[in-house]
């Protein structure tokens, strides 16, 4: 069986039945399932886990599926033979918003992410929002803002779950002015792809066509520094300012497909 398909939210998005990033999170969930879906939710992320547990699990069931939360309290709950038999009914995982650092820290190399990249690789869905979304990639932006732009080393990254190869995620992204973080990371690793998820917006990544779609009212942006065409950032010190030219910025609003590893944009009136 292929990989299943992975959600990625820009956070902000209305916790509603009628939310079309839900609905489509469900619409899939129904396809991938036998029947009526059942959703794993994961509110690690969040300082509330237990009402946010309850909110996702609220909004999942009006829409029409079954839930099941999975919120160890410790690494030792994360590797239980209980939340293994919780994660096994899933057919999807939604993961919240909070801290991101709060689901690695917990969660990294646990049996409970172990499941959920083996599930994810037989077709089981993933969706996330805010840091539930940043998490998701093999690298990770650290939370919290830089006070300085376009200085070498000035954003710091950590490892991530690890379902998404070669990208990393940033969220409210032109909301809180999160440009030229994103900018300094595809300069200093030119090889991954940056992907800036506006409010209420989201990318649904298929990786059988190996292209994401953006549903919502705000925009996507990708980001790439593989074509270079001068940079200084290779003999900087840490701290030192950067001198980079070719970087390549897509800009994608709801309905655009984005091929992402020849980096094309399709509009919704495209044909391939």
């Amino acid at each position: 069986m292929n990989k299943g398909k992975i959600i990625t939210m820009g956070g902000n998005v209305k916790v509603s039945p009628t939310e079309p990033l839900f609905k489509e999170f469900f619409n899939i969930s129904q396809i991938i399932s036998d029947g009526r879906p059942t959703v794993g939710v994961i509110p690690t992320p969040s300082g509330e886990p237990d009402k946010n547990g309850k909110i996702y699990s609220s909004l999942f069931e009006d829409i029409g599926a079954n839930t099941v939360v999975l919120n160890p309290k410790n690494r030792d709950e994360a590797n239980s033979e209980k939340i293994l038999e919780d994660l096994d009914k899933a057919h999807s995982f939604f993961i919240t918003g909070g801290n991101q650092l709060r689901i690695t820290d917990l969660l990294e190399s646990t049996e409970m992410v172990e499941k959920i990249k083996e599930k994810f690789n037989h077709g089981a869905l993933v969706g996330g929002t805010s840091a539930g979304a940043v998490c998701l990639t093999k690298t990770m932006i650290f939370e919290g803002t830089i006070k300085r732009h376009f200085y070498k080393g000035e954003v710091d990254l950590i490892p991530g779950l690890g379902l998404i190869e070669d990208v990393i995620i940033d969220t409210h992204f032109a909301e809180r002015g999160r440009f030229p973080r994103l900018i300094q990371v595809v300069s200093e690793i030119t090889d991954i792809l940056g992907i800036g998820l506006g409010e209420r917006t989201g990318a649904v990544w298929d990786f059988d066509k190996i292209e994401f779609e953006v549903i919502g009212s705000g925009n996507v942006v990708a980001i790439q520094g593989r074509h270079l065409t001068k940079s200084n950032v290779p003999e900087l010190e840490f701290g030192d300012n950067m001198s980079v030219s070719g970087i390549r910025v897509h800009i994608l609003g709801c309905g655009s497909r984005f091929q992402y590893e020849e980096c094309e944009l399709y509009l919704p009136e495209d044909e391939d």
